[in-house]
């Protein structure tokens, strides 16, 4: 990983310990992939770049081999396909839900992230209950009744939805709206007194006698 314009390396030796029953046995972190050499953080941001660029030019980019590429893609989608089906979100318990804009504004994307392991689980196009509610299908009842909190944005209908499908959980507004808002707030204030001040500053500055109009 880099850090600003300095090349920084991070190296680990994880244990090995030799089983008589199951061989040499290698220490799993949570850092990583099973047999990858690289961090998980890395890797991701590698299958991204992939898609996107060639092997080659991946390579350049992250200082690797260019057969290691995919072999990370290789491990990246495995897990992806592992991941797929209601399974996926067992053990979710804290989620946020949001809505975002993209192409200039003129297509929308409501995405569910779980904030525990501070990543995103879910995403599909457009908003409003219908789309909410294709989310919320796909858990089990269980699954529904495990999550505990959920945060959002002050839209009433999100919070009507959640308390209906979502028994146990309490919704918690999310603080970048808050922020948002109380900036907006703040900001409003300032252009009123900013207004105020100006319009008293020009009541009180004098006027020659004899002239009127402008100069």
């Amino acid at each position: 990983m880099d850090l600003a314009r300095s090349a920084c390396y991070l190296e680990y030796a994880p244990c090995r310990v030799r089983c008589p029953e199951h061989g040499v046995r290698t220490e799993a972190v949570p850092w990583a992939r099973h047999g990858a050499r690289f961090t998980r953080d890395f890797e991701d941001w590698v299958a991204w770049l992939a898609v996107r660029c060639t092997a080659s030019a991946v390579s350049e980019l992250a200082r690797v081999e260019w057969h290691s590429v995919g072999g990370v893609c290789r491990r990246v989608y495995a897990e992806l396909e592992a991941a797929r089906g209601a399974s996926r979100f067992d053990g979710v318990r804290r989620i946020g839900i949001d809505e975002t804009s993209y192409k200039k504004g003129h297509k929308y994307v409501t995405v569910v992230v779980d904030h525990d392991r501070g990543c995103l689980i879910w995403a599909h196009e457009g908003t409003g209950k219908d789309v909410l509610n294709l989310f919320l299908d796909e858990l089990t009842r269980e699954q529904r009744r495990a999550i505990e909190v959920v945060t959002a944005d002050g839209a009433r209908w999100i919070r009507q939805l959640v308390k209906r499908r979502c028994p146990n959980a309490r919704w918690v507004m999310d603080p970048f709206h808050v922020v948002q808002w109380m900036n907006d707030a703040l900001d409003a204030v300032r252009c009123e007194e900013w207004n105020a001040a100006r319009a008293a500053a020009r009541a009180a500055r004098p006027r020659p006698e004899g002239k009127r109009g402008r100069p």
